[in-house]
């Protein structure tokens, strides 16, 4: 009769758990492509936003103008949450998620 060999539990939670765990700066702020807003304007915005320079800015703007999106922002989600506010807030649509491990 055939043995059945069972998996050390353990090991394998601490597996799972690792593998899922996020480092607190692990979100992004996705920005998507628009009509409605000036280019210029976005790039100001994101730089207000972030605190990033406008070559920067003006990198992430194209970026998501030919992709139909672009990463804006990554770092903590509290941080992330109120830059993706502050863009919302200029009308741009923006979405906070976690960043791809």
């Amino acid at each position: 009769m055939p043995t059945l060999t069972m998996p050390d539990l353990e090991t394998e939670l601490k597996k799972w758990t690792e593998e899922f765990k996020k480092p607190q700066g692990s979100w992004q702020v996705v920005l998507y492509n628009d009509n409605h807003n000036k280019f210029d304007d976005v790039v100001l915005w994101l730089q207000k936003a972030t605190g990033c320079n406008h070559q920067d800015a003006s990198n992430v703007v194209m970026n998501c103008h030919n992709n139909g999106r672009a990463v804006a922002y990554g770092g903590a989600k509290e941080k992330c949450q109120q830059v993706a506010g502050y863009l919302r807030g200029k009308g741009l649509q923006v979405e906070v998620d976690n960043a791809p491990r």
